[in-house]
């Protein structure tokens, strides 16, 4: 009997890992996989063995030998662009071969997808994308194919890359995010979204798939497309709302938009591309099922999984720890630079890759508002925190008042003696208008901008624009500048102008009860998280020097060289930003030639603290395509 040779690509894929093995107990059957081995050599076949241990392993000695078959599928873990290269290395190496058959595993949405028009600018997810090209790709190249739809399974469905476990993550961030600012909401209020009613969506078991390929591998035509389908399906709605408590949500299904609150329309608009995953897996179980075969196209129906196996797979796979507060400085070497009156800056250093980010803080704050954000790019960029003179290394308070140009040559100090040619300024609140001054005096420096709930107050024609906490702010500094016996006061009364109302506990009445525009106004409050940092630099010991630079910022003017600007610049606001007009930032982005504003609903003033993972993208975007790259989501506007 002659021997066949097959080669699986991605044997941690569950479905070609449980194939795998069936395939071991052939005798008449040898299992091969490509390995790149020790070093940079190319990529070598392996022959894969049964052991008792652990289930299969690669032996290197692996000799020359023609493949017969090819199993391939996209790895939930691999980037688009990672995906990509890997389906032209599977391709190329069936050129090579003498005529392998291609079998591709893809999802059943990929189909409700290409029966799309593509004018209809079909927004899919990141795996389906991968999908999508790959099937095109197989179809393209030329050799035998067979293409099978599958349903999902719950290795899949709880991968830490699939949509479905995104979705665990995004709400129970978002869950956090809405309850630093109002405490218990979804204690007492359950989240409302507007989910496809009776939808259903197909989940079964790894075995049970398997044997429905083994089945479907007895019909030998080439080119031909295999829907394998359960024959119940699972409700849509039981599965996500087993989902969300896990993260501690009540989810409730509504028909219409009008039943939701500015908070349930929020976590929907976040979630918008999920959502139409979704109803595409919901179109899949409803289509109906032709009679017979039809050319090209074969339909096969596995058992489901009840829906106590899938509350067991979530509980197995969703139960995770709680990751330790990561300190900012973690990885991060703590440098200064020794200045002409032998003063010292202090600033920190670290992070990887070839780019350089240089974070400039709110006047007097602590970096911890940027504890989120600073581990998640790093791991891309170099990144530099620098401290204005006067602070010490944890930048907390503020000990003397000293100008915008000296602010900037101070920067350009840091920046030559770490011998950085160029960088992307990232700059919060006070920030942007000394990066303004610094791209002034030092242009060459500066690649790009990225402004994160920028204040530009003290332009006297927009007064009117300037929030409720910028002109009590002033009244009080004012004051404090000159009876500073009295700041203790004035402080006292700042507080509550700051943290208004102390976050109260949300009741389940009142929750009920709050309208759009009152939701909106308390997610403008200070994240509870973030309170004892918001009242760093208002203690008596310096508040007078606060003061004084708060005075010397807002008189600064940037205006007549805001359009002498020539790099690209993003500004980034939140609609609930109640500390820094972002009326006026918006005007001042207009008057930029290069300058774009992207809005975020419902983000705070302290985006970098609740939405780091979006600033994160953001960042990335503008850093890797110069500003080039239009930054669209469902919940933006620009």
């Amino acid at each position: 009997m002659p021997v066949k040779h097959i080669l699986i690509t991605e044997p941690t894929d569950p479905v070609l890992r449980r194939l795998a093995m069936e395939f071991l107990h052939k005798p008449e059957l040898r299992i091969v996989c490509l390995d790149k081995g020790a070093g940079d050599v190319e990529e070598q076949l392996q022959q894969m063995a049964l052991t008792a241990e652990r289930g299969y392993s690669g032996l290197r000695d692996c000799e020359e030998v023609s493949v017969d078959e090819i199993w391939h599928t996209a790895n939930p873990a691999d980037s688009i662009e990672e995906c990509k290269h890997k389906m032209e290395r599977a391709l190329m190496f069936a050129y090579g071969e003498k005529a392998p058959t291609f079998h591709y595993l893809s999802i059943s949405t990929v189909a409700v997808l290409r029966a799309q028009p593509s004018s209809d600018g079909v927004q899919c997810s990141t795996e389906e994308q991968k999908h999508l090209e790959n099937e095109i790709a197989v179809e393209q190249q030329g050799c035998k194919f067979r293409i099978y739809r599958l349903p999902l399974c719950p290795q899949i469905l709880f991968h830490p890359a699939s949509g479905w476990t995104q979705f665990v993550q995004h709400l129970t961030r978002f869950k956090t995010e809405i309850e630093d600012r109002i405490p218990g909401y979804f204690t007492v209020q359950p989240l409302h979204s507007n989910l496809p009613q009776g939808a259903t969506i197909d989940i079964a078991r790894v075995n049970d798939i398997v044997q429905a390929m083994k089945q479907l591998l007895k019909n030998d035509t080439n080119g031909t497309y295999f829907h394998i389908r359960t024959a119940q399906p699972l409700f849509l709605n039981q599965c996500l709302c087993v989902l969300a408590e896990s993260s501690g949500v009540h989810l409730q299904s509504v028909p219409s938009h009008e039943q939701q609150n500015y908070v349930d329309r929020l976590f929907d608009a976040r979630m918008e591309n999920f959502l139409r995953y979704l109803e595409r897996s919901a179109q899949v179980t409803t289509a109906a099922i032709p009679n017979e075969s039809s050319a090209g196209q074969v339909w096969f129906s596995v058992p489901p999984i009840s829906q106590q196996e899938f509350v067991a797979a979530c509980h197995a796979k969703l139960q995770s720890t709680p990751r330790a507060p990561v300190d900012w400085k973690t990885g991060l070497d703590q440098k200064q630079v020794v200045l002409s009156d032998r003063g010292v800056l202090n600033y920190y250093i670290g992070g990887e890759g070839q780019e350089m980010l240089v974070l400039l803080n709110a006047y007097g704050q602590s970096f911890r508002y940027w504890e989120r954000l600073i581990p998640a790019i790093s791991r891309w960029f170099r990144i530099i925190l620098w401290t204005p003179r006067g602070n010490d290394g944890d930048t907390i308070g503020l000990k003397i008042a000293s100008s915008q140009a000296a602010h900037a040559d101070d920067l350009e100090k840091v920046l030559g003696q770490e011998k950085i040619e160029n960088c992307t300024l990232l700059a919060w609140c006070t920030g942007p208008k000394l990066a303004l001054e610094y791209y002034r005096r030092y242009p060459n420096r500066v690649a790009s901008m990225v402004f994160v709930a920028a204040s530009f107050k003290g332009l006297r024609q927009h007064r009117s624009l300037e929030t409720e906490y910028e002109k009590h702010l002033e009244s009080l500094l004012e004051a404090i500048e000159k009876y500073p016996e009295t700041a203790d006061v004035a402080l006292d009364y700042l507080k509550g102008t700051l943290l208004p109302q102390g976050n109260q506990a949300c009741s389940g009445d009142e929750g009920a009860a709050m309208s759009d525009c009152e939701l909106q106004q308390a997610l403008s409050a200070v994240n509870v998280s973030l309170q004892e940092l918001v009242l760093h630099p208002f203690h008596a010991s310096s508040v007078v020097a606060y003061a004084k630079q708060m005075r010397e910022f807002w008189n600064h003017d940037v205006v007549a060289a805001l359009d002498k600007v020539k790099v690209p610049v993003l500004f980034v606001g939140g609609d609930c930003d109640r500390i820094a007009s972002q009326a006026i930032a918006k005007l001042v982005a207009g008057m930029m030639p290069e300058a774009k504003y992207l809005e975020i609903k419902g983000g705070s003033h302290y985006l970098h603290y609740d939405r780091w993972d979006l600033l994160a993208d953001v960042i990335g975007q503008v850093v890797n395509t110069g500003g080039k790259r239009e930054f669209s989501a469902p919940y933006a506007n620009r």
